[in-house]
């Protein structure tokens, strides 16, 4: 009989990895999160040599953050999107540089992984030692993927990854294809929360920059170098187009990579109009033209941990004029949070912000109500939902609000680490 054991991702945010086991063993992703102290962790124990195949569904860290560890000892197949291994080899370098001291692979690793994969598209069967596979659109970041994997028993699976439901500037939203499935694997980052309308996020958005703008201000945005640095960009290269917009950072090299694979986007002209409207910073000369007249100003890293945002934060922060306007999600030890809830970082001298500070919802994970949507697709067939990747909180209110909503015979579990559960 198949079963399924969390080797991270149970009531936590983060370190994603799912193995599933009959007649052979399928590794759904394998990432890392953080402690309190910054220090990454890796998911429970996985044999390298016992894995069929690993499937990735995105480039976060925290789903692909240790696969690289699988190719010490071993060569497992690994399947992904062409975008995801290409955006991880950015992030994973970027780790390393920061983390070498508490992780026990080297980039060496990541390269043989890269010599091991199997590129697939969206709507692709994939067929492994009896395993079949089918990636889908999941709407998160460029080529994430909603899987599809159905055991050599026949049992099948279906498993969210990151997902979003709404449709972004950049993105499509995940792709609810009609598929018979008996176990739903659902992420709950915020399965205890409802977003906010997007479209009044946007239009406050826009609001705020150009009223700073019209006041003689630079706007700083802080924000993630994958995913929602691209979508800031476009809007405010639509919608303000008389702006100047700079982006500082990996950002830089994740809007080439969005470019190269268009075909992932929701519409591919929109965000190469957007491009040739953003100036992307080099050297010291452009951070001082950016800062030099009224503009906005997008920056790694979106939590303020480092990168070039911190910089310019110092020299921002000084001015009423300016502002300061978090996209991403703030974790509670993080920098972000921080000045969010005492408007200082000491740390870096920024002793008092007289800015304008300001944090937007734009997040690219669906809220509780899109995540009920995506569990009443499938209910018709599905007898078994797992609720990974949320806190406590996320994870067990999900699973409540679930079964409140489908009722019936259905087995709903939020699992913690470790956790073995026979998928009947």
């Amino acid at each position: 009989m198949p079963s399924l054991r969390v080797l991270g991702g149970g009531r936590e945010v983060g370190r994603a990895a799912l193995l599933v086991e009959d007649r052979g063993k399928a590794l759904l992703d394998y990432g890392v999160n953080f402690d309190e102290k910054d220090r990454p962790q890796i998911p429970l124990h996985v044999r390298p040599v016992e894995l069929n195949l690993v499937a990735i569904s995105h480039a976060h860290l925290d789903h692909i953050g240790a696969a690289p560890l699988l190719y010490i000892t071993g060569r497992p197949r690994i399947f992904t999107t062409r975008p995801t291994l290409e955006i991880a080899r950015l992030l994973v370098l970027d780790f390393l540089k920061l983390n070498s001291a508490y992780i026990d692979y080297e980039y060496s690793e990541f390269v043989k992984m890269s010599e091991n994969a199997q590129f697939v598209d969206y709507g692709s069967e994939v067929e492994v030692d009896g395993f079949k596979l089918i990636f889908m659109n999941a709407g998160h970041i460029l080529g994430s993927s909603m899987i599809y994997l159905e055991t050599p028993s026949g049992h099948r699976i279906l498993y969210t990854g990151d997902v979003n439901t709404i449709q972004t500037w950049t993105l499509s939203g995940a792709e609810l294809w009609p598929l018979k499935v008996d176990t739903l694997i659902i992420e709950s980052t915020y399965g205890s929360r409802i977003h906010p309308p997007r479209y009044r996020v946007e239009k406050r958005f826009v609001s705020v920059v150009e009223e700073v703008i019209s006041g003689g201000g630079v706007v700083l945005i802080p924000s993630f170098s994958v995913g929602r640095s691209q979508e800031v960009l476009t809007i405010l290269a639509n919608e303000l187009p008389y702006v100047d917009i700079y982006v500082d950072g990996m950002a830089r090299d994740i809007c080439g990579i969005y470019l190269q694979y268009q075909k992932y986007l929701r519409d591919p002209t929109l965000y190469t109009r957007a491009l040739e409207r953003v100036t992307f910073i080099k050297n010291a000369r452009d951070r001082k033209k950016a800062l030099s007249k009224p503009g906005v100003i997008i920056a790694t890293a979106g939590m303020l941990k480092g990168g070039p945002s911190l910089q310019y934060l110092k020299k921002l922060a000084d001015d009423p004029k300016n502002a300061v306007l978090l996209v991403s999600y703030q974790a509670p030890n993080s920098p972000g949070h921080k000045l969010l809830e005492e408007g200082k970082l000491e740390e870096v001298e920024v002793y008092f912000t007289k800015a304008r500070l300001e944090w937007f919802d734009f997040s690219s994970h669906a809220g509780k109500d899109g995540l009920l949507d995506i569990a009443k697709s499938y209910s018709h067939t599905v007898r078994n939902i797992v609720v990974i990747h949320g806190d406590e909180e996320s994870a067990t209110g999900l699973a409540e609000a679930i079964k409140n909503t489908i009722g019936g015979d259905l087995n709903v579990v939020a699992p913690v680490n470790g956790d073995s559960i026979t998928l009947d």
